[in-house]
């Protein structure tokens, strides 16, 4: 059994524009028959189909931020490393939407940045 089965996680993974429906994995057959029922656009909201870049583009950025090695070797330690520079990363984006937000309503801008009143 795959891990991704025993947490109960179901791939979802586009089929063929020929895929039969009456062979090959039960998820593939069901996505073929969706897609023929539905329409493509429509399963893909169904399902989810295209959400996949938005993690990538967190673990980019994130590796990005950090850089992609650790600095400690114990199984115990990388994850404290990891859980530190996750809560990091996660403060970093809400000061950044919080200055966002302040920034669309025009309460508060540091000197120099923000809207330019006329």
């Amino acid at each position: 059994m795959l891990l991704s089965e025993r947490k109960g996680i179901e791939p979802i993974i586009r089929p063929r524009r020929n895929a039969r429906t009456d062979r090959g994995p039960p998820s593939r057959r069901s996505a073929a028959r969706m897609i023929r029922y539905y329409g493509y656009r429509l399963w893909s909201k169904m399902v989810g189909y295209g959400r996949r870049w938005m993690a990538e583009t967190a673990i980019s950025r994130f590796k990005a931020l950090f850089g992609e090695h650790l600095l400690f070797r114990k199984p115990r330690w990388m994850d404290s490393e990891l859980t530190i520079k996750a809560f990091i990363y996660n403060m970093l984006l809400n000061i950044q939407h919080a200055f966002e937000r302040r920034n669309d309503v025009g309460n508060w801008a540091p000197a120099g940045e923000g809207k330019i009143e006329p």
